[in-house]
């Protein structure tokens, strides 16, 4: 699975202060550190501040300290393109297009330019909806714009959006009922972020791991998570394990010797 680290993200109060004060060393700290963890890309987002200004300074600063590609987390088609402009390491993932009023039309062509692989969310300007179907209807709208821009649906990621449990105790089956039949209907790729589907319960980690253990076995292709949660990237290890995807062991036994699975 795709491990997208999300540490790098404005809305943090550490973070939004070490991009204020232009705390290098900060970034790149925690840039290597997700590295190291496992991170396959690294997150960016510096909507809170100055987010066109500080989108090229990140991403410069990270560059600097690690190797691996990035992804560019905004809704802001100014900020997307100062951003693909600076990198240079590996094919950048952009998060995300939708079908919101202009996302698509502002967002597209900047991932078409720039051969960007993009996240696409299963909602519009009437919101996320609550049905399985309704969330297939906006995925197979959103392939129909795809594919009429010529655009490689293999790097493409779909993501139907749980929303809380908090909310309705339904939200997550909604969630996995839906990532299936887009998987099985349009054949692509699928993600999702862990933290929603907490929101307002207590101990959040706790439902966060087991929501993502029943994605990964439901073939979930990628998740955006935080790498430096030892529990999370154990159950990442673990599930991997157990559906078949580590072959002789060999992972979870040289996370094992590493010391870096926790109970």
């Amino acid at each position: 699975m795709l491990i997208i680290g999300e540490k790098l993200n404005s809305t943090i109060p550490q973070i939004r202060n070490a991009i204020k004060t232009k705390d290098k060393y900060f970034i790149q700290k925690l840039a290597r550190e997700q590295t190291e963890a496992g991170a396959n890309l690294l997150d960016i987002n510096t909507a809170m501040e100055d987010e066109v200004e500080d989108m090229q300074w990140v991403i410069e600063a990270v560059q600097e300290a690690v190797d691996i590609p990035l992804c560019i987390d905004s809704t802001n088609p100014a900020a997307i393109k100062r951003g693909l402009k600076v990198i240079h390491k590996g094919q950048t993932m952009v998060n995300s297009i939708s079908l919101e009023k202009n996302r698509c039309e502002d967002i597209l062509p900047l991932v078409l330019e720039y051969n960007c692989s993009v996240i696409a969310l299963t909602t519009d300007d009437q919101g996320i909806p609550k049905t399985v179907d309704e969330r297939l209807k906006i995925t197979e709208k959103l392939l129909n714009i795809l594919v009429k821009n010529n655009f490689n649906l293999d790097d493409l990621y779909i993501d139907p959006l749980v929303l809380p449990l908090a909310v309705d105790s339904r939200n997550a089956d909604i969630f996995f009922q839906s990532m299936v039949k887009i998987k099985r209907e349009f054949n692509v790729k699928t993600v999702s972020g862990l933290s929603n589907v907490s929101h307002s319960l207590p101990n959040r980690r706790l439902v966060n791991r087991y929501f993502l253990a029943i994605c990964m076995s439901l073939k979930m292709d990628a998740a955006i998570l935080d790498p430096l949660d030892k529990k999370i990237m154990t159950a990442v290890i673990t599930t991997d394990l157990l559906a078949g995807n580590d072959r002789l062991a060999r992972k979870y036994l040289q996370a094992y010797r590493a010391g870096d699975l926790e109970d």
